[in-house]
């Protein structure tokens, strides 16, 4: 396995940019499909020589409501997935620790601008 010695990190919009810039039409707040992750996959390895990424920041949309937002950005979640050759092995993600806004995410009612 290609790797590197250190993590590569790569934001969900770093890794959308990417697919775009290779002619592959995504949502900016959808989740990437199992096509879309392994074409990723060969776009990280082709520009940063590793089969191992981890991809992070998520569209909070796509994750559960337990999900935490970014404290920077709330349309986006402190959560990752782990790939290998543009597989998908680990996901996880910062659990909300807020009881108010772990009910208005579950009612629906957060306002996430």
């Amino acid at each position: 396995m290609k790797g590197l010695l250190y993590n590569l990190n790569v934001t969900n919009e770093a890794g959308e940019l990417l697919l775009q810039d290779a002619g592959i039409e995504v949502d900016p707040f959808g989740d990437l499909n199992t096509e879309a992750e392994r074409t990723l996959g060969r776009l990280v390895l082709d520009k940063y020589n590793t089969e191992f990424y981890i991809l992070h920041r998520y569209p909070l949309a796509v994750r559960p409501f337990y999900t935490m937002p970014c404290p920077d950005n709330p349309l986006y979640s402190n959560s990752f997935d782990v790939f290998i050759r543009g597989e998908e092995i680990i996901s996880g993600a910062q659990r909300v620790h807020f009881p108010d806004l772990l009910t208005s995410q579950a009612k629906g009612t957060w306002d996430r601008r």
